[in-house]
């Protein structure tokens, strides 16, 4: 009975030890989250970096977004986007054409991919469709961060994992993408800055303001 005893207690105190990490991970999900979505409106100055491990490949992108509520505007190297909450403007400067289109709703988005056409995803996705935990802490310019793994429930995703850096103030410092083609996508929050006054104005796109545009209606 002793040695069933000693064999069951092995096999069982290292999953309760992951279910106890699993746990301290939501709640640190939970609170950079809630902190975030009670902002008013935020303004985030950011950098997209694309690497590629198998051909050492890497464009960076930097880019600057306003949001307010589900409206949201963002600039980002040569494309300018505008959401009101129902339409979505992409604005091409070099082209001086802007396409619109009806907001995407579908949840079968890649992160990524939802993060242009919902910024503040980034903060939400952990709450369906992903497993989480701890993998450590890291300093970096002498701030504490959290790192949290996110791997995803459906196996068949393009993407195997997503890291999260936070702050012991639950801020987000660092969202990274791991692809299984070799790809990794880092979003990097460069300024972050909350409860700006911005009007519902600021995120619609106005013809007037862009001299013979040509406008692509999609909708």
């Amino acid at each position: 009975m002793t040695k069933y005893l000693i064999v069951l207690i092995v096999l069982v105190l290292p999953i309760f030890g992951f279910a106890q990490k699993d746990v301290e991970a939501g709640k640190i999900l939970k609170a950079s989250s809630d902190k975030a979505l009670a902002y008013k409106t935020v303004i985030m100055k950011f950098e997209f970096i694309v690497t590629n491990i198998q051909e050492k490949g890497e464009q960076k992108f930097v880019g600057e977004m306003w949001v307010k509520g589900n409206r949201f505007k963002m600039s980002m190297e040569q494309s300018i986007t505008f959401c009101d909450g129902k339409s979505r403007w992409v604005y091409l400067p070099e082209a001086n054409e802007v396409n619109v289109s009806y907001i995407n709703k579908e949840e079968d988005l890649d992160p990524e991919d939802r993060f242009l056409i919902d910024p503040m995803s980034i903060y939400t996705i952990y709450k369906k469709g992903f497993k989480y935990s701890i993998s450590g802490n890291q300093q970096i310019e002498g701030k504490n961060y959290s790192v949290v793994n996110l791997s995803p429930d459906d196996i068949n995703k393009p993407y195997f994992k997503i890291k999260v850096w936070i702050s012991d103030e639950n801020d987000y410092y660092s969202v990274k993408y791991f692809q299984k083609d070799g790809t990794r996508i880092t979003l990097q929050l460069i300024e972050f800055s909350a409860n700006n006054k911005l009007k519902d104005s600021f995120f619609s796109f106005n013809t007037s303001d862009y001299p013979n545009v040509e406008v692509i209606d999609m909708r």
